[in-house]
Order: C-alpha cells, then structure tokens, then sequence
C-alpha cells in the first residue's frame, strides 16, 4: 500500500497542493496508510481534514494560490459582479471586471481548479479505504456515514468546477503516479448526472441532524440541496434551451428539501437576517451546510479585509455599489427618493450595508464631501481604500469584535454558508415559475416567505411568468448577497448585458460649506463582457499537463 506521502507528492505534482485546515488536528501527512485506518482518531481527523479544505467566499486567496495574505482581500466571487467593486489592484478588478481574463492571467481560478481536486481526491481515498475498515475500529453504521459524507464532499465539489468551468475531469478513484492522468472532462450535463445518481443512491445514508458535537457534518438535507442546485443550474439558459421538463426537475429537488421539514427561516431577534451569520446554536434551522471557522484555531479574517473598519486599519477592499442599494425597496411600495434616499427599505438593505447617516462601531459614518472646505469632510468621504461607493459592506462582519489576531484583533469565526433554507425557497420559486405557463400559488408562497423576513408585503397578484422571473432574481440578490451565487446567477442565466453595466455610487456633497447636504448618485466605474467568459478558462498550465483540457 502507497503510503500518505505519496498522496502529497502525487497531489503537489498535479494539482499545485496545499491548503489550511479548519480543525486543530495532528497532521496526517506523517502517517503511513496502515495506521491511519487502524485508528478511528485518525480516521476522523482524515475526515475533518478534508472539510477542512474546502474553499468558501471567507478563504479565497484573491491575488493568487497560495498567497494566504490575500485571503478575502478585496471581496469574494460577488465583486466579479454589479453587487460590488473593490481595490483597483486586485484581479477581480482588473482582470474579471475588465473581462481580461485568459487561461494563463486569472490568479485565483488556478486555486479553486486546484483545491477542488484537493478535496476530491481526499474523498476518493475515503471511499476507497473505509469498507476495509475493520469493524472493531468502526461500525458499519460509521462507516456508511463517513462514505456518503466522503461521496457529497466530492459530488459537491464537482459541481463548483462544472459551473465555474462548465466541464472537469470526473476522477472517482486516487490516482497515483504511475496512472493515466490524462482524462478527457465530462460535460456539465455528466457531472450533474452523477451528482443527482450519487444522490439517490446514497443520501438516504445521511441523517437529517446530529448532535451538538458532530455539527458541521454533511446530512441528508446537504445532499438534497445539492442535488436541487445543479439541477436548477442544468436546467438554466447557459446549459440548455427551455426545457419545461428539466426546471420541473429541478422543482422536485427543491420540494424535496421543503419535505424534511427540518428547517425554517431565522426569524430570531430584532435583525434575524443579519443575526443568522453569527448564531452556531440549535435555534438556527435556516443553516442545512456550512463551511465551518473556530477561533482562536482557525478563523478567517473579513473584518479586516472588507470592514469601513477606523483605527484598527481595516482594508476595506470590498465596495457595494450604488446598483445593489437601486434593487432594494421601499417598504411602502413608493419610489425612492434622493431626497431621504435610505428611508423605509427593505430590512435587508440596513443589515447589509452601512450608509451615509449610519452607525458602525460606535461611529456616526458620514460620506460628506466638503467642496467648501476639506478639513470638513465627513470619516468616509468615498474613495479607493474607504467606502469608494459610497457605502460598506456589514453582511457576515462582526461588530466591535474582542477577538485577538494577526490582524490588528479582527479574527471571526463566524460560518460561510453554502445551502440556507431561504435559497431552497428561491430555488423552488425559480424553476417552477419556468416549468410553468403563469406562476402558480406555490411560487407566490415560495417568494413571500423570503420577502415576509424582510419586511415585505406580499408579491403584487396575477404577474405573467417574465415578471415573476425578474422578481425572483432581485429576491436572489438580495437575500443571497455575499454568498457568491450572483456570480454564478448572473452567467447561469446568461445575463452579460448586466455584468457590462458601469457601476454607479453614491456622493454626498455639501456645496456651500452650509451643512446642506445633496445625494449624488455618480459613475465609478466601467465595466466590459464580451460574452466569451460566462465559463472561466481552465488554467493554461492544467491544460498543458493534460491536452484533453483544451477546448
């Protein structure tokens, strides 16, 4: 038996390896084959090494694989969209935004192609060696867990290749080095067949919930909402005609979520939306996966990278934009106006963003700018390196934190939410208004227990199919922020004119030095899509150790 460092040899050689784990484990990469499987500790750090690796919008390295200072600087997948900008050194900005992108000039797409494979081939090894387990270490009741858990680990995976490269190798056994490494990929529609088969066959194996101490792993829930995104992904404009069979598929995923009645909107205290980030207690039913932090172990670091932040010399490298703030709406159903342009909005808007007139760690944040006299601009007077949109992110960021860190004391360890409740809702609302003539009472339900959270009256009666299709998208904006689905919303729906839109922000201006102030909205920035990349392209150097990659 090839030992583990064969593992890490053969994993450096082809994928580029190396990553962080998300537990405080004793590392498995100085212990042979034998003693790993003869050992359930050592299994079940295997194991949590290998959730562990998982890459979420909290750990990206935005300026290249590898580079563990940049992680989360300058936003996650969502600034590559007209949700946000940031820092116009990044590659976000300068090669995504700029649709610059090639195969060898995109730093961060050589991470997620290669810690995907990261993962997958830690589930290969699971699924490979735990039915020889001998049952005195593990019973077969585990050892059935753990192998499903392995297969969604991997299925899951799989899926964020398919729909960042619209195709991928499907490796279903450890490669060695003597092996064929050159395998032709599988299309988008092969892979989500094979997520949707692992997932009838095996999540039955998951349960629906586990104890307090074994929080974080997969359940059945997990599986199923997989199975209901990438059927939503294969049924939309980018991967097929319309197809009223394939959305009505996707419904049923959805729906089959919904069944387990294990979970249920957050709705606890007086800011649910923005509370739900931070609470890792039972009251949270909304969470059905996450990608789990601990401190002082393992946190992440967004406070720093993406807060307004003041003294503490947060980076803010993160910027929502003017066209995010345009999609919310007024409570009342009136338009907003620029005279109190942040009155009476969805309750989304002020557990999201922070604002001109806001407050934010014990800050009265003002973006005025003094055309009179300098000295007497506001703290956050927009600009490249503060609120250059006139506005801060405040999703997922933790409020006067006492953590202590590398970073000036800002560690979280708050979770990245990969499935939530509110997405199952969506995704259910989404393809069965496409599977049908005229939405029926069900999508009206679907949507308005989303927008009831926020403050929202119900959706208007009688819309056609293309007016509820743009209400569902708006919901997904705005309920989803941050949690990179407009990323790939955008490009599933194969909406390139709005990812070619400039983006706008909002100046605050005081003219005559009077205190008077004008609400101006500006444009910040421009932004190009030509059509070529709602697929990323695969990195040239994988291409080149494996010409069937190349298109």
């Amino acid at each position: 038996m090839k030992s583990i460092r064969n593992y890490i040899l053969m994993a450096t050689l082809m994928l580029s390896a190396g990553c962080s784990d998300m537990l405080d484990v004793k590392p498995t990469t100085f212990i042979s084959d034998e003693a790993i499987w003869e050992d359930a500790n050592l299994i079940n750090q295997f194991v949590a090494n290998t959730y562990g690796s998982m890459l979420c919008g909290f750990n990206r390295c935005t300026a290249g694989y590898g580079q563990t200072w940049s992680m989360s600087w300058a936003g996650n997948l969502d600034a590559a969209t007209d949700d946000f900008t940031s820092v116009a050194d990044s590659p976000i900005y300068t090669q995504l935004n700029k649709d610059a992108i090639t195969a060898q000039s995109c730093p961060f797409v050589e991470e997620i192609w290669t810690q995907e494979y990261i993962v997958i081939r830690k589930c290969n090894i699971l699924i490979q060696q735990l039915p020889s387990v001998d049952e005195k270490i593990l019973d077969t009741q585990t050892k059935d867990r753990l192998l499903t858990e392995a297969r969604f680990l991997r299925a899951f995976c799989y899926f964020e290749l398919a729909r960042t490269f619209g195709k991928a190798p499907l490796i279903l056994e450890p490669q060695e080095l003597d092996d064929n490494l050159q395998v032709a990929p599988s299309s988008f529609a092969d892979i989500v067949d094979f997520i949707v088969e692992e997932c009838d066959l095996y999540a039955d194996n998951l349960p629906t919930e586990y104890s307090k101490e074994m929080n974080g792993h997969a359940t059945r829930g997990a599986f199923l909402a997989l199975k209901s995104r990438a059927l939503l992904y294969l049924a939309s404009p980018l991967n097929s005609e319309d197809d009223s069979q394939k959305w009505a598929a996707a419904a049923e995923a959805a729906q089959a979520v919904i069944n387990l009645h294990k979970y249920e909107l957050y709705k606890t205290g007086n800011t649910p939306y923005y509370s739900m980030a931070f609470d890792k207690t039972a009251a949270n039913k909304e969470i059905i996966f996450e990608r789990r932090f601990s401190f002082p172990d393992a946190p992440h670091n967004i406070h720093m990278m993406w807060s307004l932040g003041g003294a503490d010399g947060s980076w803010n490298g993160l910027y929502p934009t003017q066209n995010l703030v345009n999609a919310y709406e007024r409570k009342d159903g009136q338009p907003v106006s620029l005279q109190n342009p942040y009155a009476n909005l969805d309750e989304r808007f002020y557990q999201s963003i922070i604002y001109h007139g806001s407050e934010w760690e014990g800050q009265n944040i003002s973006m005025v700018e003094n055309l009179v006299d300098a000295t007497k601009n506001g703290n956050y007077k927009p600009e490249i390196g503060k609120a250059r949109c006139g506005y801060g992110p405040k999703k997922f960021i933790e409020e006067l934190p006492t953590s202590t860190n590398l970073y000036s004391g800002y560690a979280q360890s708050n979770n990245f939410p990969y499935f939530r409740y509110a997405e199952i809702l969506l995704n259910y609302a989404e393809a069965k208004n496409e599977s049908l003539p005229a939405p029926d009472q069900s999508v009206y339900d679907a949507v308005d227990e989303v927008r009831e959270r926020a403050g929202l009256d119900g959706l208007p009666d009688n819309l056609t199919k293309e007016q509820m299709r743009a209400k569902i998208k708006n919901e997904r904006r705005l309920e989803l922020l941050l949690e990179e689905h407009r990323f790939y919303d955008l490009r599933r729906w194969k909406d390139g004119d709005v990812l070619k839109q400039p983006i706008l922000g909002m100046k605050v201006y005081d003219r005559q030095n009077n205190g008077q102030q004008e609400y101006v909205i500006e444009q910040i920035e421009e932004r190009k899509f030509t059509g070529n990349n709602y697929y990323l392209p695969i990195p040239l150097k994988e291409q080149e150790r494996n010409p069937l990659l190349k298109d």
